[in-house]
C-alpha cells in the first residue's frame, strides 16, 4: 500500500511539474487585438522636418545569457547569449543616442556578464555630446547609462524621456543623483511623434508602460525600427513565439500586447531592419551587411 501510495503522489508531482512547465515554459501569449505599424506613415512623418541623419554607429557594452526558454518559449534550457547596445543616429551637424546601456557595474548583475568599460566611456561621452538622448523604454539596461553622467544637468535639456517612462514603475530611480529625474521635462505625445529629421517614435506599451519604436529613416533610403525588448531575439519575430508565461510573469509584461506588437513586427515589408536590442546574431549580420558601423566615432 504504501509502495502504490508514493508512486501515486510521484505521478501527480511529475504531472504539476509538467503542466507547470506547459503553461510557464512552453506556451506564448496570443495576441490581445491588434497593433498597427503604419510604415508609410512612419516614413512620411520622418521626412517632414529636413534633412535625413546620414548613419548609424553601434556600441557593444556587454555581453551576458539568458535561459533559451526564458527567450523563447518552449526551446530548452541552454544558455542564449545577449548583447547589451548603445546606439547614435549622426547628422552632418547633429547627433542622437537611442538607449543608453548602463553602467559596466551595474552590468555585473546581470547572469553571464562581460562588460566593456572602454566602450561604455565612449557611449558616455557620446552622451554628453548628444543633441538628443531617447530610449525604447525605461529598463535600467537602456536608461540607467544617463545616470552615471557626471553632471547631469549639462544634458537634461537633451533628453526626451517619455511620461510614462519617467513616471512608470520600471524606472530605477535609485540609480539617479539627487534631483536629476525633477530636472528632466517628460515628452507628452500620442501614436506617433516626429522627434527629428529622419526619426518618428511610436508607442508600444506592454513589454513596460513607456515602451515605443524607435523608426529611423536615412538620407540613402535605408530603414531601421528600433524595437527594444518587445523580443529578445530575431526568433521571437521570424518564428512569432514570444517569451513564455514566467518570464512575462517575471517582468509583469502585458503578455497581449506584447503579442500583438511582435505580430506586427513579423508583417513589416523586409526592407525596414528591425534593431533587437539584445540579439547578437543580428547584430553581427548587420554589421557584416554594413547596415551600420561599430563603435561611436570622433569623440
Amino acid at each position: 500500500m504504501k509502495i502504490k501510495r508514493w508512486m501515486w503522489i510521484s505521478a501527480l508531482v511529475l504531472a504539476a511539474l509538467l503542466v507547470g512547465k506547459h503553461f510557464l515554459l512552453d506556451t506564448a501569449a496570443e495576441a490581445k487585438g491588434a497593433y498597427v505599424i503604419d510604415v508609410d506613415a512612419l516614413h512620411r512623418a520622418a521626412l517632414a522636418g529636413g534633412a535625413l541623419p546620414e548613419r548609424i554607429e553601434v556600441e557593444k557594452v556587454g555581453e551576458f545569457a539568458f535561459p533559451r526558454n526564458l527567450v523563447v518559449a518552449g526551446e530548452g534550457f541552454h544558455m542564449h547569449p545577449m548583447v547589451l547596445l548603445s546606439h547614435r543616429v549622426l547628422w552632418p551637424d547633429r547627433t542622437l543616442v537611442v538607449d543608453a546601456a548602463m553602467s559596466p557595474e551595474a552590468g555585473k548583475k546581470m547572469p553571464g556578464s562581460k562588460m566593456d568599460g572602454a566602450a561604455y566611456e565612449r557611449v558616455q561621452a557620446a552622451i554628453k555630446k548628444a543633441n538628443l538622448i531617447v530610449f525604447t523604454h525605461e529598463h535600467p539596461d537602456h536608461i540607467n547609462g544617463i545616470a552615471s553622467v557626471t553632471d547631469f544637468a549639462t544634458i537634461a535639456s537633451n533628453v526626451r524621456i517619455t511620461r510614462e517612462q519617467l513616471e512608470g514603475p520600471k524606472l530605477e530611480r535609485e540609480a539617479f543623483p539627487a534631483g536629476a529625474l525633477r530636472s528632466l521635462q517628460p515628452l507628452e505625445y500620442d501614436g506617433m511623434y516626429a522627434l527629428a529629421p529622419g526619426v518618428v517614435l511610436q508607442k508600444a506599451p506592454g513589454h513596460t508602460p513607456g515602451s515605443q519604436l524607435v523608426y529611423v529613416e536615412l538620407a540613402n533610403g535605408t530603414r531601421f525600427l528600433f524595437v527594444g525588448d518587445i523580443a529578445w531575439t530575431n526568433d521571437n519575430i521570424t518564428e512569432q513565439i514570444g517569451r513564455p508565461r514566467l518570464a512575462q510573469i517575471m517582468l509583469a509584461e502585458d503578455r497581449g500586447s506584447v503579442a500583438a506588437e511582435v505580430k506586427a513586427l513579423g508583417a513589416l515589408p523586409r526592407d525596414v531592419h528591425l534593431i533587437v536590442a539584445h540579439d547578437p546574431v543580428a547584430l553581427e549580420r548587420d554589421l557584416r551587411a554594413g547596415l551600420y558601423r561599430q563603435g561611436f566615432s570622433n569623440l
